[in-house]
């Protein structure tokens, strides 16, 4: 399995080069094509617009409305040169969407239709007031996303790579979407968060991973359930490693909202890109 089909979602900020970035690198990785979406909205942002508007004469509220679709153009514009630069950079195959962003339901069916989507961890549509969270989106594609902050990925990515794992369907799936990266990784790491030990991988998880040819090590830590956030980081700083592999929400969904999670937790402040799947 390669990622020969990525998607990443761009806009006109600078914290958009990183995930193009990102992308056209996995793309010259598996000879794939990336396909960079913008997501425009038809609504104006000012939350007091339908207000103002009532004041507003015709030919105003039409001079007002041209203005914005104007001022989107613009910005898809710019999240395009962007995109293009970064895959010409990389000297990767690219094509271009703008689709409708007033709702993520486009993008979702976007989203299934490729092998790895990437996002910031919140989406925001151009001059509009729709965020949607790559946990969410996450949740609705069937697939992994890579999910990428404001610092980006380091050059060379997925060269030390940390798998969290529970022994989940969620943290097996994580695992099973991460095969393009961990085969040609230089470093595995797989942390297992039990108090007491138990749950652990025994030997078959390692057989598992040195069949497709990937040597791990297991790391078993006994620190408190609760404190699984703090020692996914840790073991992040303390490893160097510059790749999260996760299962996402293995917590009920409810219980995830209530108590917070790991899910939540790492996708509001991740430490390193996240490789993420449910």
């Amino acid at each position: 399995m390669t990622y020969r089909d990525i998607l990443v979602q761009v806009n006109e900020t600078a914290q958009s080069r990183p995930r193009a970035v990102a992308a056209a690198e996995l793309a010259r990785r598996s000879g794939g094509v990336i396909t960079g979406v913008f997501l425009r909205s038809e609504f104006l942002n000012d939350v007091m617009a339908t207000e103002v508007l009532a004041y507003m004469s015709p030919p105003d509220i039409d001079a007002l409305l041209k203005g914005h679709a104007k001022s989107v153009d613009e910005a898809a514009e710019a999240a395009r040169e962007t995109f293009e630069a970064a895959a010409a950079e990389a000297g990767v195959r690219s094509e271009w969407l703008t689709i409708g962003g007033d709702n993520n339901a486009t993008l979702t069916a976007c989203a299934r239709r490729a092998d790895l989507v990437v996002l910031p961890p919140v989406v925001a549509v151009s001059m509009a007031r729709w965020k949607y969270s790559a946990g969410d989106l996450a949740m609705a594609t069937g697939g992994p996303v890579l999910v990428v902050g404001d610092d980006g990925c380091a050059p060379d990515f997925g060269r030390r790579v940390l798998v969290a794992w529970n022994g989940s369907r969620e943290s097996a799936r994580a695992l099973r979407d991460a095969w393009p990266v961990l085969m040609k990784a230089e470093q595995v790491d797989v942390v297992v968060v039990s108090p007491t030990g138990d749950g652990g991988p025994d030997g078959r998880l390692q057989r598992h991973m040195e069949h497709h040819g990937c040597k791990a090590s297991i790391i078993l830590d006994r620190s408190r359930d609760e404190d699984a956030v703090e020692v996914l980081r840790r073991q992040a700083r303390d490893l160097g490693s510059d790749l999260l592999v996760m299962g996402l929400f293995g917590r009920p969904r409810v219980q995830e909202l209530i108590l917070g999670g790991v899910s939540r937790d790492l996708l509001g402040a991740p430490p390193i890109p996240l490789l993420i799947s449910h």
